[in-house]
């Protein structure tokens, strides 16, 4: 049986605007993986104004796995490992949704941004990585039954880690 596409992007959006959270999408196991597969295609598309389709698509691909096990080793420090399906595809969906809308962001921003003045489409790239981390603090927050701080702060925690796991696997290709 295939996943319906638009009641999963409607909840995806609902996601990201805090007006949901990931008990409302599907628990089919299919869906984080279809979700992490666009997330690389998307990621290497993003990307590929600076770096190759093949390098962000990697980049992207490296991010969804980690996030996975940051998930997963969150959910079950937790003792919900059962929530994993939801709660994983929750928060690739939101970088997902989130990069398509950055797109067009990133590809208007300057190639050397320590050469130019801040620019728009900057100041956007930081509010939507802003949002970003906002809208997966409360799937955190609702998926470990915690407080908003805490969902936010361990967010933020899997941003920095992924951030210098990608530098330092993708030296010339910089963070998340």
């Amino acid at each position: 049986m295939a996943l319906p596409v638009q009641p999963v992007l409607q909840q995806l959006f609902a996601i990201c605007l805090l007006r949901a959270g990931p008990q409302d999408l599907p628990a089919d196991a299919r869906l984080p993986l279809w979700l992490a597969a666009a997330y690389v295609v998307v990621g290497g598309g993003v990307l590929s104004s600076e770096l190759s389709f093949g390098v962000g698509a990697a980049q992207a691909g490296a991010d969804a796995l980690l996030l996975a096990a940051f998930t997963w080793a969150l959910l079950r420090f937790r003792g919900f490992s059962s929530r994993f399906n939801q709660t994983y595809a929750a928060l690739v969906g939101i970088n997902l949704l989130l990069a398509l809308l950055s797109w067009p962001l990133f590809a208007m921003a300057p190639m050397d941004p320590a050469a130019t003045p801040l620019s728009l489409p900057q100041i956007g790239l930081v509010v939507a990585l802003l949002w970003t981390m906002i809208a997966q603090g409360q799937v955190i927050r609702s998926a470990i039954e915690t407080t908003a701080g805490i969902g936010l702060l361990l967010a933020f925690v899997y941003f920095i880690l992924a951030s210098l796991f990608i530098a330092a696997v993708f030296p010339s290709g910089g963070a998340t």
